[in-house]
């Protein structure tokens, strides 16, 4: 049964991994009933040229069009756009593979009371962890939400799934929404501009979901890695343009993973990560603390907790509580931790959302 739903796909990868995705996305029934816009933004390999438009010819209804001039994810997704004639659209990176049934629960979720704009799950393929759950803001930055977290340490089921903002490595939205609120910023070449619009869409008071059992899975920064971009000016503009329109949301996914028992603990707080306001986000969460132990300059993948802390802290007798960029980068510390003799209270905080006892990273 053919669906209502036109994916645009802006191409500019690896052959291998555009046939990978292309193989994938063509098994799915789902998307073999839609439009299929790609636009080719100035690409060059001539197996991809060649492989793309033999899928056109194919049963599939796959448009192509192709872009001598280097556009940007954005302006070539807005073209893209131009020329898809059903009325909702998934936006989606060939680096992106999605499950079975992940682009139906999609659309059930969009056709909720006023929702605008949908993502799945994303999952890192590498680890099977949480790639992002939708957007979260702290102050003065922007993350992934839950990012690098476990899926068995965290119940989605009964998480909220309303975020203030969605990343387009996949997501969904009328056409009519995308026209309305102004299509993608063409000012961005990669990055901001779906991310924008998605924030867009809810302060203007419609709602944005993240589906938490639709599930896909993303090989990060492998769908459009074949330029550089200068991302420094594209952030700037954006926080320029955006920044005092939200407020910070990141201190409500922690409260919602605080248990009464971590309120009646006393930590002491080691904090290794570049976030200035550690302080004032823990007071906020009502955690109690003896003292802050911060730690500068360390690269997040260099941190190695018997270089960084001396003997004392690893016996200390009241439970620690890790403050870094991502719980990720305690990783390599697993020993530090087992032969601690609090480790079943020691916690560990996050930028991307994430606060959980250290032996579940």
């Amino acid at each position: 049964m053919k669906t209502d739903v036109s994916f645009i796909i802006s191409i500019d990868s690896s052959f291998e991994m555009l046939n990978n995705f292309f193989e994938h996305l063509l098994q799915d029934e789902f998307a073999l009933n839609s439009e299929i816009i790609v636009i080719l933004d100035a690409i060059t390999n001539c197996n991809i040229i060649t492989y793309i438009k033999n899928l056109s010819k194919q049963p599939p209804n796959i448009k192509v069009y192709i872009s001598d001039k280097k556009l940007g994810y954005g302006k070539a997704n807005n073209y893209a756009v131009k020329q898809a004639q059903n009325n909702i659209l998934y936006f989606i990176n060939t680096d992106v593979f999605a499950e079975k049934e992940c682009f139906s629960k999609m659309l059930d979720a969009l056709m909720l009371e006023n929702v605008a704009c949908v993502q799945p799950l994303l999952i890192w393929p590498q680890n099977n962890r949480i790639q992002c759950a939708g957007s979260t803001f702290g102050p003065f930055y922007k993350k992934h939400l839950f990012a690098g977290r476990l899926l068995n340490t965290i119940d989605l089921s009964n998480y909220p799934q309303e975020r203030q903002a969605l990343t387009s490595a996949l997501y969904a939205m009328r056409k009519a929404d995308f026209y309305n609120y102004g299509m993608f910023d063409e000012f961005y070449y990669n990055k901001l501009e779906s991310f924008e619009l998605s924030l867009k869409l809810s302060l203007g008071g419609k709602r944005c979901l993240c589906v938490h059992d639709a599930i896909a899975f993303h090989s990060q920064g492998t769908g459009r890695n074949q330029y550089f971009f200068d991302f420094y000016q594209q952030e700037a503009y954006f926080w320029v343009k955006m920044g005092k329109d939200f407020k910070p949301d990141i201190y409500k996914h922690y409260k919602r993973q605080i248990t009464s028992k971590m309120l009646n603990n006393t930590y002491y707080v080691v904090s290794i990560c570049q976030i200035r306001t550690v302080k004032n986000i823990i007071e906020q969460l009502g955690i109690t603390y003896l003292d802050i132990y911060e730690i500068n300059g360390i690269s997040p993948n260099k941190i190695n907790l018997y270089e960084l802390l001396p003997y004392s802290l690893h016996q200390l007798d009241i439970p620690l509580l890790f403050f870094v960029e991502n719980i990720l980068d305690l990783g390599k510390n697993k020993h530090w931790f087992e032969t601690r003799n609090h480790n079943s209270s020691d916690l560990v905080i996050d930028t991307y959302g994430n606060l959980v006892n250290v032996l579940k990273i």
